[in-house]
């Protein structure tokens, strides 16, 4: 029996793995060896001052604050000064065209009290041969001369275009207060002058209303219109009237005298004040804007 497990043994051999652990030779590989804390390191080194739990300081809100509290307000002083240069120059442009109306307004009202004289000294004569009328020096030729200045009329035209559209915008602050004052001094005499003309135009055309009742518009208009009348020889004429009614005829001289105090009373309480604010108006433009 024990000769036959020997055989056994000798035909079926088994490998039998040495039981010495240094005689076997095992394959490694190379594996970098991770050291847990350099990835901390790493963080660390690269940790920028700005994370997003960087706490701030208290003087770097101020700061910040700071900055952005002064953007805007230069932007909000370049925006002040670009307005006040644009009204600087609106300002400007509406003094120059007041100050050419100004010009035109003096020469107007110049023209006007010119004619305002003129007309009554004629309305005075007249008044005065319509009372004489009884002389025998006294023709109806020397009350057609004279009579026909009852028709003349003249009003002055403020050319005040320029006010009425800085009144109307509310522009009139872009040329001062001075200025201001001025102009709403001018408006305030143009104004009570305006009102005169329309109380006066009323009686104008009652005065106009009789001296057509009386005089001959055919020889009127032979003798004077688009003509220089000949005072010498006009006053020679002993022309007819359509209505020799002396009734008529006083009234018609009372109308004329009240008519020749209107225009006095124009002149010396409207026009000539109005021409001094008018010449104060165009030195103070003058002397701002150096205006010629």
């Amino acid at each position: 029996m024990a000769d036959n497990t020997d055989e056994e043994h000798i035909d079926n051999p088994t490998n039998i793995q040495s039981e010495n652990p240094s005689d076997q030779i095992t394959p490694t590989t190379n594996k970098e060896i991770i050291n847990p804390n350099q990835d901390t390191e790493n963080m660390e080194i690269h940790k920028h001052p700005h994370h997003v739990l960087h706490k701030k300081k208290w003087f770097e809100y101020v700061l910040e604050f700071a900055m952005l509290f002064l953007a805007v307000f230069l932007g909000f002083v370049a925006e002040n000064i670009r307005e006040h240069q644009v009204e600087e120059e609106i300002g400007k442009q509406y003094a120059i065209n007041l100050y050419e109306d100004l010009k035109k307004d003096t020469a107007s009202i110049n023209y006007t009290i010119l004619q305002n004289d003129i007309v009554m000294a004629k309305l005075d004569t007249f008044f005065k041969y319509s009372n004489e009328k009884k002389e025998i020096n006294i023709t109806n030729g020397m009350l057609y001369y004279y009579g026909r200045y009852i028709t003349y009329n003249y009003y002055f035209t403020s050319n005040n275009t320029t006010i009425e559209q800085m009144k109307g915008s509310g522009n009139l602050r872009l040329i001062g207060n001075v200025l201001s004052k001025k102009i709403n001094e001018y408006g305030n005499k143009l104004a009570k002058l305006e009102n005169d003309y329309s109380l006066s135009r009323s009686e104008y055309e009652k005065m106009e209303a009789l001296y057509f009742k009386l005089f001959d518009m055919n020889l009127v208009t032979k003798l004077f219109i688009g003509r220089e009348a000949n005072k010498d020889s006009t006053f020679k004429l002993n022309l007819p009237f359509i209505n020799d009614d002396p009734k008529l005829m006083k009234e018609l001289g009372g109308w004329v005298k009240f008519e020749s105090m209107m225009y006095g009373l124009q002149n010396n309480t409207y026009l000539v004040p109005l021409k001094q604010k008018a010449t104060e108006l165009i030195d103070l433009l003058k002397n701002k804007y150096r205006l010629e």
